[in-house]
C-alpha cells in the first residue's frame, strides 16, 4: 500500500497528470469566454501541454497565465482573422445554394475545398504561436506548409475532434454526458494528446546544434521563414 501512495508510483503520476489537465481544462474555459480572448486562452492551453509532452514541467497556472499575457496580442489578431475567414466561409456556402443547381454546385465544391485549407491551418495556427516566434503573416503561411507537408497527421489531428464533437451531439444522452466530459477534462486532454503529435511535427522545423545533427538545420531552411522556438 505504501507503494501505491508514492508520489512517483506510475498510478500517482496519472492521477497527478490527470489532475493537472482538469485544472488547464477549467483555465481555458474560463478565459475563452469573452469570446475575444479564446486564441489567446488555445495558444496557452497548447504551450502548457506542448511543455508536458516534453518532459518541462511547470506549475499549471504560472505557465498557461505566463503564455496568455505573452501571445495576448498576436493571438486574438489571430482569433479574429480565423473567425473572420470561418464566418465568410460559412456565408458564402450557404449563398452558393440560392444559385442554380449546376452552379450551386460547383461553388459549394470549391467553398469546401476552401473550407478544409481552412481547417488545415486552424489546426495548426495557434500550436504553432505557442510552439514558435514569428509574425502574423509567416504564422498562417507555416501553418498551411507544415500542415500540407505532414498531411497524415494533419487528418489524424483534424478529423478526433471533429469526430468526438458529433459523438458528444449524438443523442441526447452522448450530449449530456459529453458535455460534462468536455466542461471537466475534455479540451485539455485532445490538446495533451494532439500535442505529442505536434511534438513530432514540430521537431522538424526546431533548430538543432549543428554538431547534433547537421541535416536538421537545413531541413529548417527549407521551410520559408521559420522562426525560433518559444
Amino acid at each position: 500500500m505504501s507503494s501505491f501512495f508514492n508520489m512517483d508510483s506510475p498510478i500517482m503520476r496519472f492521477l497527478s497528470r490527470v489532475c493537472d489537465l482538469m485544472i488547464l481544462n477549467v483555465l481555458c474555459i474560463i478565459c475563452c469566454l469573452p469570446v475575444i480572448t479564446a486564441g489567446a486562452s488555445i495558444t496557452a492551453l497548447y504551450s502548457v501541454t506542448l511543455k508536458m509532452v516534453r518532459g518541462e514541467e511547470s506549475y499549471i497556472f504560472k505557465g498557461f497565465f505566463k503564455a496568455f499575457k505573452e501571445n495576448f496580442k498576436q493571438s486574438t489578431i489571430l482569433w479574429l482573422i480565423m473567425a473572420a475567414l470561418g464566418i465568410f466561409i460559412f456565408v458564402d456556402y450557404r449563398a452558393a445554394s440560392l444559385l442554380p443547381a449546376n452552379m450551386s454546385k460547383i461553388f459549394q465544391v470549391l467553398i469546401g475545398a476552401i473550407l478544409v485549407l481552412y481547417l488545415m491551418v486552424l489546426t495548426y495556427v495557434f500550436p504553432y504561436t505557442a510552439r514558435f516566434e514569428n509574425n502574423i503573416k509567416n504564422i498562417l503561411k507555416n501553418s498551411l506548409l507544415i500542415s500540407i507537408l505532414n498531411l497524415p497527421w494533419t487528418l489524424v489531428l483534424a478529423i478526433c475532434p471533429l469526430a468526438l464533437g458529433f459523438v458528444t451531439f449524438l443523442t441526447p444522452t452522448t450530449l449530456v454526458y459529453g458535455s460534462m466530459l468536455w466542461v471537466v477534462l475534455g479540451f485539455a486532454t485532445v490538446a495533451y494528446v494532439a500535442s505529442i503529435i505536434f511534438r513530432k511535427v514540430f521537431e522538424k522545423y526546431e533548430p538543432h546544434e549543428e554538431d547534433a545533427n547537421p541535416d536538421a538545420s537545413a531541413e529548417l531552411e527549407e521551410l520559408p521563414d521559420s522562426s525560433d522556438t518559444q
